[in-house]
């Protein structure tokens, strides 16, 4: 039995009296408007300035995703809410399902995934047997979802060197009308990719000084299809069936005293279950040369997510300053993986595995707004953050043979990936916006400080698994800046630049990995000497409205030094017998790209054309990276406004080829996911005042294709047809509102 963290207890002790819930932490300033389908609705956004401004306000790229169009575009997950962003994708499938966020060719833990100003847990992955990953967040819970492209450590700091997706959950006004004071709303659907069905409940009040949100759901699923139903000589195509489900809850609690005043109590609660029978692994394979028989493998996993915030605003009518914030908050995560496989060749044997991840944070922050003039127009904001990180990982084994006697194992267990850590966090930040030429020229300078203290805590788990590794504690510190600029060529015309600087610190376990399998022959490697990873971009930008029309073009370069390579080969060791791999800094990487996008609007009609191209290269050896995107347009050709009483929406969507590494002579030549082109079709119809159904067909031509981030690293030799991704597939959703 696996010891569960002091924190995670307390926090499943307080929700109860909360109620089943999934928290929301509800900063006012993060609390931003939606927009509407019509030109000249702007979105309102805080995630780039974390003050409220209109995207044309900001010197970044910026995409906003709201409520009804998560709805609008049947969005069963993350991966569906973001599948028309060119430039952004989400990653992962199989066993362990969806990873992380790919924004401009950098993933994993460089980009920030935020839930109400609240960092998601980071993804571990190691081995075979263990992949915690970040997909944490149901989608009917979002009010919007903001993605900046590109480097924002200088208000983020150290996870955001590739970009932020920042979710905001929805408030009780965003349900009750205003002069009512209750409102409900249910949604169900069905996913054919997935065979899931769903349910929502939300329900919302307001009394006097109060307002409460109560939000429900529960998900059951299958595998996501491949484009196969059958197999093909025995070989097999279609994915591996699974079988699982998610619940999640949240409540959120409002009191607002009077105009100046604003306390939220948010809690929440997610978790899914998942069971994966891997019929890939049955059958005869060589592993390491040998002839090997499986005639059983299985996967029983969970994840789950806790958490409780507090948050005060205060907006005095007349006072030096606009606005104080302050939050805090509780977070817990937690990934449990059971693993059994069974062999009959070379020896007859079954095993079983179990994998522990886990992350238990707690955080402040604050901020405080002053707008004022002197020679100058200034909005000035300066804040602070502090957060404290848990992190653990347990590995457990054991092996019998077909008597059920206990086998030797070649690993010591249980033991430890990394050893338990605690990260302390601390960072100042401040931001100006200053107009000049009576606002006709607006800058941007911004300048934060972090301070990184790593504490690794060698117990006798980790020694006794690790003899002779030595472990280090890690400190490090940084100094971030950031200048933009955005000149107004006419009321509806500006063009903007950023140059901003980030830098993301050594992950703990590439610090203090330890790992060695003696039957594999190999061993991984601690390397407290990393350093961390640094960038500094460039990006250049026009935008202008028309009568009908919108146009938005940026282009960037962004160049990473010292970009961390995990457990990079070293070679094999004559001394020990084994193969090494160790993390390594990788000195100069560049990704530069371009991204257009259009929007035209003649009455009831609408075209909208996204676009991105990114090229990268790895200064040492020329290559370019392989998690680069390949380059995609999106148009989508639209009647009907998002509100009105039934739209419908085609959207075709161009993929090139994906980008591969070069293979050395003699190694097997890579699999290059080919180009393709999906047309999916949207449409909603509005059954009554209060009852609407929002439908999807996807690859209406049942167009086969892959996934690149799914492929990558792959073989052209291997059988890749069950890593395809679905054929036709088709998704449906009831709302009612009351």
């Amino acid at each position: 039995m696996m010891n569960v963290n002091p924190v995670t207890k307390s926090i499943r002790q307080a929700i109860p009296l909360l109620t089943v819930g999934a928290m929301s932490l509800a900063m006012d300033v993060h609390a931003a408007g939606v927009a509407g389908a019509d030109m000249g609705v702007e979105t309102i956004v805080i995630t780039a300035t974390r003050s409220a401004r209109e995207i044309n306000e900001i010197a970044a790229n910026i995409t906003s995703i709201d409520a009804e169009r998560v709805d609008a575009i049947a969005a069963s997950d993350i991966r569906d809410l973001l599948r028309y962003e060119p430039g952004v994708t989400v990653e992962g499938s199989g066993r362990y399902g969806i990873s992380d966020i790919n924004i401009r060719g950098i993933n994993g833990d460089r980009v920030l995934i935020l839930l109400d100003g609240i960092p998601v847990a980071d993804e571990f992955s190691f081995g075979p047997n263990l992949s915690a990953r970040r997909d944490f967040i149901d989608v009917d819970l979002i009010k919007q979802v903001d993605v900046i492209r590109g480097p924002a450590s200088t208000l983020y700091g150290s996870d955001a060197i590739g970009g932020v997706v920042a979710f905001t959950s929805k408030d009780p006004s965003d349900l009750v009308e205003p002069g009512e004071s209750f409102a409900g709303r249910a949604k169900v659907g069905y996913i054919s990719q997935s065979s899931q069905s769903f349910v929502n409940l939300q329900l919302a009040g307001v009394n006097g000084d109060w307002q409460w949100l109560v939000n429900t759901g529960y998900r059951d699923q299958a595998e996501t299809d491949t484009y196969f139903d059958s197999p093909l000589d025995g070989a097999q195509r279609q994915a591996n069936p699974q079988d699982g489900s998610t619940t999640n809850g949240s409540v959120k609690l409002i009191w607002t005293p009077g105009t100046e005043h604003r306390l939220t109590l948010v809690g929440e609660t997610f978790k899914a279950e998942l069971y994966t029978d891997i019929t890939s692994d049955i059958g005869t394979a060589f592993i390491r040369g040998v002839p090997t028989t499986t005639t059983a493998s299985t996967g029983d996993d969970e994840r789950s997510r806790e958490r409780i915030s507090l948050h005060y605003s205060y907006a005095p009518e007349d006072a030096f300053f606009n606005r104080f914030t302050f939050d805090t908050y509780s977070q817990s995560s937690e990934t449990l993986q059971h693993s059994e496989i069974v062999r009959t060749a070379p020896t007859a044997f079954s095993r079983t595995r179990d994998s522990y991840f886990s992350q238990d944070t707690l955080g402040v922050l604050s901020q405080i707004d002053f707008q004022f003039e002197g020679a100058l127009e200034h909005y000035l904001i300066a804040g602070f953050e502090w957060q404290e990180t848990d992190s653990e990982s347990l590995r457990e084994g054991l092996t019998l043979d077909p008597t059920g006697a206990v086998v030797p194992e070649f690993s010591v267990f249980p033991a430890r990936d990394f050893p338990v850590s605690t990260l302390t966090e601390f960072a100042f930040y401040v931001q100006d916006e200053i107009q000049l030429f009576d606002g006709t020229l607006t800058l941007s300078p911004g300048i934060r400080y972090d301070k990184f203290d790593l504490e690794a805590n060698a117990d006798d788990i980790f020694v006794n698994a690790n003899p002779g590794v030595t472990v280090a504690d890690f400190d490090d510190s940084e100094l971030s800046t950031k200048l933009g600029m955005v000149y107004q060529l006419s009321p509806d015309a500006n063009i903007w630049t950023q140059w901003s600087e980030g830098f993301r610190i050594p992950p703990m376990d590439d610090i203090n990995v330890g790992f060695t399998n003696f039957a594999g022959g190999y061993t991984s490697l601690a390397n407290p000497d990393l350093r961390s990873e640094r960038v500094q971009s460039i990006e250049v930008g026009y935008r202008q409205s028309f009568d009908n029309l919108s146009v938005s073009i940026s282009a960037y370069q962004n160049d990473y030094q010292d970009f961390i390579e995990s457990l990079a080969v070293l070679g094999f060791n004559p001394m020990t017998g084994l193969v090494e791999f160790q993390a390594r800094n990788v000195e100069d990487v560049e990704i530069k790209g371009v991204d257009v996008s259009l929007s035209y609007y003649l009455d009831d009609w609408q075209m909208r054309l996204a676009s991105s191209w990114q090229d990268s290269e790895d200064k040492a050896t020329g290559e370019e990276l392989d998690s680069v995107l390949p380059a995609q347009t999106v148009v989508g050709i639209q009647y009907g406004q998002i509100d009105a009483p039934w739209r419908v929406e085609i959207v075709g969507t161009y993929t090139q080829d994906a980008n591969v590494i070069t293979p050395e002579d003699g190694q097997p030549e890579p699999f290059v996911a080919p180009s393709a082109t999906l047309i999916d079709l949207l449409a909603h119809y509005q059954i009554s005042d209060n009852l609407r159904i929002n439908a999807g067909i996807f690859n209406l031509t049942d167009k086969q294709y892959w996934y690149a981030s799914e492929v990558r690293g792959r073989t052209a030799a291997e059988n890749l047809d069950r890593f395809t991704a679905p054929g036709r597939n088709y998704s449906v959703n009831i709302v009612y509102t009351f």
